[in-house]
């Protein structure tokens, strides 16, 4: 090799290495001092570029944690506050409880309906108040409300929350049938009781033994109730139409095949002869007497088998009705109607010509007084006599074809005696008398109103949806009587089942959002772990590459300097 002096390759050499090594040196210590290893896109353009996308999904997956926070936030508030509502609800069943027995007088029952109305007061408060950033929750409004609760767009949770005012809650359905006035025996199916299939009980016998009649009926709803959501209650009752006066039963009297003979009577039955002879035969016959607030006799069916009086009983006691199979009530803890059929459903009052009242009650309506149509419905009422029948969708000429009021029956208008008829908003009113006394047929006269060419003649058919009931009237509101306390028992009970199932919907969705958010908590974690494999330096490596760079960048000077010091060789050669 020669000797240059112009030219020194070995120094140019050693410059070059010593400026990589010093790239080399600067770009470790910006990755120990920063701490990543892609500082800038020329580190790794491709390893930037997925490093970026995933900080993008650890970041959104961060604010999608918040979101499901936010959630669980808004949908435990709401579940706090219906927790308070149920233990409201609790405190108004046990004061209807409270109410529902006959030791309690008009005014102690008023102060617990006074309670209870302050109960629903602050039911309907919290309802109407309780909201997550200015957002009402329990109002009704707050329904399909969504979270993002995902990385990308419409990986959703969706929310509702039903209303929680009384007026939404606690819709109970009530049914009452007709008052029977036949026995028979029957098969009552409930249809759909839940939404796909029916359900058949067994036979039951409607008659006046032990053992049969609605008490026997509703025993056997009852034992299904929690299958069919339907429960049942009955009442057997047959009350005069008119205080008793004196009069004398007849030598066979009988209530429900057992004689009772002939008693005599007084006014008002002072000495409480019929009443006492009645009531010494109850215990084989099923049936308690007594006497209303108004004097009227009352003959009570305690187990719900029929009573069926023969003989004659006395124009005193005012009875017309002398073989009563009683009203069916059923209660079903939802606004839905309860379709039934089945056989011999005429000897419960529920079959096809028969006049079945119905109603859906919420929380609020027990507040106030109660329609009469609703209360009928509720079974408040349970006899016929002293009001007034509406018959509803029968043709006038089958119904005048059964009870005949025509000039020549003695029963006709201006008869005076008590049995005329009339016609109001569409309903064929029968005032005072049943029709069922009346036993002929007759042919309607022109005198009677209802001839052909009168426009309510006989082939006219009748059809209202205005009441169906027999003496109903509009009744004291919540508990303040005894049926209605039972009633607002139902209510209270189905407003806590609407409650307890507008919690377990969003407590299902309180689990769904935990568990979203669990699973995008370890995603989160996992997509920064990846990031940091790419983009975070590894000290130890690179503590390594350092010392390295450092180690060539002080060996790389000594070799410049030496390259640097071979000029001196040449002037030796010159020496």
């Amino acid at each position: 090799m020669g000797f240059r002096i112009n030219t020194n390759v070995a120094a140019l050499n050693a410059k070059a290495n010593s400026d990589l090594n010093s790239k080399s040196l600067d770009a470790s210590l910006n990755r120990l001092s920063s701490g990543l290893r892609i500082n800038s896109a020329a580190d790794d353009a491709s390893g930037m570029a997925i490093a970026d996308s995933l900080r993008s999904q650890a970041n959104t997956l961060g604010q999608a944690i918040s979101n499901g926070n936010d959630a669980l936030g808004i949908l435990q508030t709401a579940d706090k506050a219906m927790d308070e509502q149920l233990k409201i609800l609790d405190t108004i069943k046990t004061k209807a409880t409270q109410a529902a027995q006959d030791g309690q007088s008009l005014k102690t029952r008023t102060m617990l309906q006074a309670d209870i109305n302050r109960l629903m007061e602050e039911l309907d408060n919290i309802a109407n108040t309780t909201s997550f950033n200015g957002k009402q929750l329990l109002s009704g409004n707050f329904t399909n409300q969504e979270f993002q609760i995902g990385s990308s767009s419409n990986q959703t949770v969706k929310a509702s929350i039903g209303a929680t005012q009384s007026s939404k809650i606690g819709v109970t359905r009530f049914e009452t049938g007709s008052q029977s006035h036949s026995d028979g025996v029957v098969g009552l199916v409930i249809k759909n009781y839940n939404g796909i299939e029916d359900f058949k009980f067994q036979s039951v016998v409607i008659s006046t033994s032990v053992g049969t009649g609605l008490g026997a009926l509703a025993e056997e709803i009852n034992k299904s109730s929690d299958q069919t959501g339907v429960r049942a209650t009955f009442d057997v009752r047959t009350t005069g139409v008119h205080a008793v006066k004196a009069g004398t039963t007849s030598e066979d009297f009988a209530i429900n095949g057992v004689t009772i003979g002939k008693v005599a009577y007084k006014d008002g039955d002072d000495n409480s002869q019929l009443v006492s002879a009645i009531n010494a035969v109850k215990d084989t016959t099923g049936v308690e007497a007594s006497k209303d607030s108004s004097g009227k006799l009352v003959l009570t069916s305690r187990d719900g088998r029929g009573i069926k009086i023969t003989g004659e009983i006395g124009a005193g006691a005012g009875i017309v009705n002398k073989e009563n199979y009683g009203r069916l009530s059923l209660v079903k803890n939802d606004g839905r109607d309860i379709a039934i059929s089945g056989t011999g459903l005429s000897a419960i009052g529920m079959g096809e010509a028969d006049m079945i009242s119905q109603s859906s009650v919420s929380l609020r309506e027990s507040k106030g007084q109660i329609d009469a149509n609703v209360a009928d419905a509720m079974g408040f009422n349970s006899y016929q006599g002293g009001g007034k029948q509406i018959i509803v969708g029968q043709t006038l000429a089958s119904y005048m074809e059964k009870n005949g009021f025509s000039a020549g029956s003695g029963f006709s208008v201006g008869s005076g005696k008590n049995m005329s008829v009339e016609l109001a908003n569409g309903a064929l009113f029968v005032s005072a008398m049943s029709a069922n006394d009346v036993k002929s047929i007759y042919t309607v006269s022109a005198g009677s109103g209802f001839s052909a060419g009168s426009g309510n003649s006989q082939f006219a058919t009748l059809k209202t949806s205005a009441g169906n009931a027999v003496g109903t009237t509009k009744e004291s509101s919540g508990v303040t009587t005894l049926k209605g306390a039972m009633a607002v028992m139902d209510i209270a009970e189905t407003a806590i089942a609407n409650l307890d199932q507008i919690r377990a919907d969003i407590g299902s969705v309180q689990n769904q959002i935990t568990s979203t958010i669990n699973n995008i908590t370890v995603t989160q974690v996992n997509v920064k772990s990846a990031e940091s494999q790419i983009r975070d330096v590894d000290f130890a490596s690179e503590s390594a590459n350092y010392s390295k760079a450092n180690i060539l960048a002080q060996s790389g000077s000594y070799a410049m300097a030496q390259a640097n010091a071979s000029g001196q060789n040449v002037l030796r050669l010159l020496q």
